[in-house]
């Protein structure tokens, strides 16, 4: 039984392209059988699969094409976009693994996160899945001496954040990505999300539910597949399931035939059980994963998520891609939340400050980041004001 179908919502805001098409099928597997329609818009179909992470799956149908049926260019492109992936996984991975033993050496607990991690996990060939940076997921109680490790390995905060102490640092964000021109970033996290967000579980659901996975032939600590699940679900949910790759994840995560009753109460101690639904919806209908029919019908029952799976199928088919920008986000994720007072406490965080731009914008010190407030509103009325103008 199936709740919605892409073909009817492709119908709704117009047919679906044949680049869509090609986009949508990448996502289902790794690139077996995927057809080539006789009319399409390499240029378009591209840079939408470089934008949705799927343009090392569509160098292997390129590939497997007839001569002749791929412009040269449109092939080109494709094959830079596969070394670059090879190139980026090979150094990625690299550094992860001396990352995580500079970790250990000082005794600091770490979980590796998507990645190459989940690369290796979830595709039969890791260049298959791009990412840009290295995830790592820590407690709050280690973030300075993860960033005391990460500083003796070269990598630097934003000057914005730099000059914040720790304290600050902590109350003000939930993540950070360090830089190096010479390394891979680092995403350093140790918590969901900042306290407005709906679906803000406790990152030690994760950390109880570690095991060991294998990369490069060594045994990390990564998570189970239930609770991996979890955080794909709320991740997506977070960026308004926006890139196909992701539905991708979770359909190689569903063959690993993970405990799906498990996987579902792990979602509802968390409080995240509608974001769970919904990505599992989504899987099923765009990428074909095999997730049981109790949960698709379960997931198509609940009416927010059956209406917010067919907003996202919907952009999803528009061809160049629509990025969601931070009103669509703070919207669509208070529509799934089950309360009505963290549906408010979502749409209030939007005022909330400082944020990373006023912090870049303006230096102040950390006694009078009240004075951020105002700087806050009359940003967010200058950016909406504007837009609402001009329609």
């Amino acid at each position: 039984m199936t709740f919605f179908h892409t073909e009817t919502n492709a119908a709704r805001a117009g047919a679906q392209s044949p680049e869509a098409e090609v986009l949508f099928a990448c996502s289902r597997a790794d690139g077996a059988g995927v057809q080539i329609p006789e009319k399409l818009d390499w240029a378009a179909l591209v840079e939408a699969a470089e934008y949705h992470g799927l343009a090392p799956i569509l160098h292997g149908v390129v590939e497997r094409a007839p001569a002749g049926q791929v412009p040269e260019d449109a092939a080109r492109l494709l094959r830079d976009c596969y070394r670059d992936s090879a190139r980026r996984n090979l150094i990625f991975t690299a550094k992860l693994l001396e990352l995580l033993d500079a970790f250990g050496g000082e005794g600091v607990e770490v979980v590796a996160v998507k990645g190459p991690v989940l690369a290796e996990m979830l595709y039969s060939d890791p260049v298959l899945r791009p990412f840009s940076d290295l995830d790592l997921l820590v407690r709050k109680q280690d973030v300075a001496s993860a960033l005391g490790i990460l500083t003796r390995a070269g990598y630097r905060l934003g000057e914005h954040l730099a000059r914040l102490s720790a304290r600050g640092l902590l109350r003000l964000e939930f993540e950070v990505l360090l830089q190096n021109a010479q390394m891979p970033p680092v995403d350093l996290q140790w918590e969901i999300g900042l306290g407005d967000y709906p679906f803000c579980y406790d990152p030690e659901i994760l950390w109880r539910s570690r095991q060991r996975t294998r990369i490069a032939g060594r045994e990390v600590a990564g998570l189970s597949p239930e609770s991996l699940m979890l955080f794909l679900c709320v991740h997506g949910a977070k960026h308004m399931w926006s890139r196909l790759h992701w539905l991708g994840d979770l359909a190689r995560l569903a063959r690993r035939q993970p405990d799906w009753e498990a996987a579902l109460e792990t979602a509802t101690q968390a409080g995240c059980l509608r974001p769970v639904l919904l990505g599992l919806l989504l899987a099923h209908e765009v990428a074909g994963a095999a997730v049981p029919e109790a949960i698709v019908r379960r997931a198509g029952e609940v009416e927010a998520v059956r209406r917010l799976a067919e907003q996202v199928v919907s952009r999803l088919n528009r061809i160049p891609p629509d990025v969601p920008d931070g009103v669509e986000l703070t919207r669509f994720n208070a529509l799934l939340a089950e309360q009505r007072w963290k549906q408010v406490r979502h749409y209030a965080g939007m005022l909330r400050a400082p944020t990373d731009e006023e912090l870049k914008l303006v230096a102040l010190p950390e006694r009078l980041f009240f004075l951020y407030y105002p700087l806050r509103a009359v940003r967010l009325a200058l950016k909406y004001g504007a837009r609402l103008l001009g329609r």
